[in-house]
């Protein structure tokens, strides 16, 4: 039976034997310390496998937190579009209006109250855990769903209040996401106006305040990540430290994976105790790092279906138990939503596959009838290299559907130019500017309709001119 590395759930333990077995060539007996190192190798892989998105949240959670992007228990509330000064979350978009939160489930419970909207218009509530899978979506492609939701960790066993719906999330922690739309610079005071009537707070508060008050400062302390263990072993205390504040204690003696890796020193009440850990075992934990860091890589590369030089990934917010999968959509868009929701195609080549570069000038074309299917909109956005918008003199980061001023072509086809140089007034109402050196662009489809989800309809390549 051949193995898939990318899926394998359980440890590839090294088997050593004196002799052929049903003519397998002889593996060199190991030594006790050998055995050691080999199982904590093949043990760790698995961890850190398995345990990237945490290790990702603990970072991502806790510079929100310090910069007062994110706060706990309740939204921080933006109230302008983002552009290239802001830094705290990779791949942003600047088409809707924002508010991030994080809630301690490990204390008590949450409320979310979404209002009734004095207009029409597309909202988002994303919940999700700390593996990044998404547990409930409110509002989006489903439109408005007004009400109280009351959102419990994993040891809440207390009752649902009256008039409340329950989302159960199987973490101490939930980030809890809000977006809404913004049809243009002049939307948004509309938008911020319907953001109002959107609350995020504890149950306690709820209860002796209603929706009446007042966010308290907040306090990153607890997240706050300090490395103590030797360079080599670091990965793996960052994974644990989110362990211990994501996981209920039960974990230690109800999931499988986390009961496996006490054998490594991981464990949700501890995190990870590398001070009790021998020298093979050490020795084993530092090189599965490595390891682990490829095969996420090769999944990165291998699972997205690629078009045009566009890279389409389907199974964000609910890769499940394939945990390599889940481990990539961590590293490269950790918190992105299903592909019904919001989609992001993205690519680093022009159509001729080469590398894009400021240095060029490029188009994407649209042929009448075939700009993106669609129900909420389309965004194309420019990145850096390190995943943030471009600062530009013409303080553009992105365009799309919602641009004031696209301009259509007579024959009803869309040009956009991509270059670092202003075209000219004629062409500038349809300009992305890029930088002078490399970059990559992502698509952002909202609402995306079937020819999308299927396969049928795919994005055109990126155009050097020539």
């Amino acid at each position: 039976m051949k193995l898939n590395l990318k899926t394998v759930a359980i440890p590839l333990f090294v088997i050593a034997f004196e002799g052929s077995v049903s003519g397998q060539p002889s593996v060199q007996k190991l030594t006790a310390d050998q055995a050691k190192e080999e199982q904590a190798y093949t043990i760790g892989v698995q961890a850190a496998i398995w345990g990237r998105p945490f290790y990702d949240y603990v970072f991502t959670n806790s510079m929100g937190i310090k910069a007062g992007a994110s706060y706990v228990n309740y939204w921080h509330k933006f109230d302008k579009l983002k552009t290239a000064a802001d830094r705290y979350v990779v791949t942003p978009n600047n088409v809707t209006i924002d508010a991030y939160g994080i809630g301690d489930l490990s204390i008590e419970p949450v409320v979310v109250k979404i209002p009734k909207l004095q207009s029409p218009r597309w909202y988002i509530v994303q919940i999700g855990n700390m593996y990044d899978e998404v547990v409930r979506n409110l509002g989006g492609y489903k439109g408005e769903e007004p009400g109280l939701y009351f959102v419990s960790g994993p040891d809440y066993n207390g009752s649902v209040p009256y008039g409340m719906e329950q989302i159960k999330v199987n973490t101490n922690e939930a980030v809890i996401a809000l977006r809404i739309a913004v049809n243009g610079d002049e939307d948004l005071s509309a938008a911020i106006r319907e953001q109002g009537g959107f609350h995020l707070l504890p149950y306690s508060v709820f209860q002796e305040h209603g929706l009446n008050y007042i966010i308290p400062k907040m306090d990153a302390t607890k997240y706050l990540f300090t490395p103590e263990a030797p360079e080599n072993l670091r990965y793996f205390e960052q994974l644990g430290f989110g362990m211990q504040l994501y996981l209920s204690h039960n974990a230690d003696f109800s999931d499988p994976y986390v009961m496996l890796f006490h054998t490594i020193g991981l464990s949700a009440k501890n995190g990870f105790d590398w001070q009790n850990l021998d020298e093979p075992a050490k020795r084993g934990l530092s090189r599965a790092v490595g390891i682990a860091g490829q095969l996420i890589e090769n999944a990165k590369l291998t699972t997205a279906t690629v078009v045009n030089g566009w890279r389409y990934t389907m199974g964000g917010g609910r890769a499940g138990y394939d945990i390599t999968l889940r481990a990539a959509l961590a590293k490269t868009v950790l918190g992105a939503n299903v592909a019904e929701e919001s989609l992001y195609p993205n690519t680093v080549v022009d159509a001729d596959g080469n590398k894009l570069d400021g240095a060029n000038k490029y188009v994407l074309h649209f042929d009448k009838g075939q700009i993106p299917p669609v129900t909420v909109f389309w965004n194309l956005n420019m990145f850096g290299d390190d995943m943030f918008f471009v600062e530009n003199d013409f303080k553009r980061y992105s365009i799309g559907s919602t641009t004031d001023g696209l301009k259509y072509n007579k024959d009803g086809s869309l040009d956009i130019y991509i270059q670092n140089e202003n075209p000219g007034k004629d062409k500038q109402s349809n300009w992305l500017p890029a930088p002078k050196g490399s970059f990559n662009l992502t698509m952002r489809l909202y609402g995306a309709e079937a020819p999308i989800l299927s396969g049928v309809y795919h994005l055109p390549g990126v155009q050097k001119v020539k």
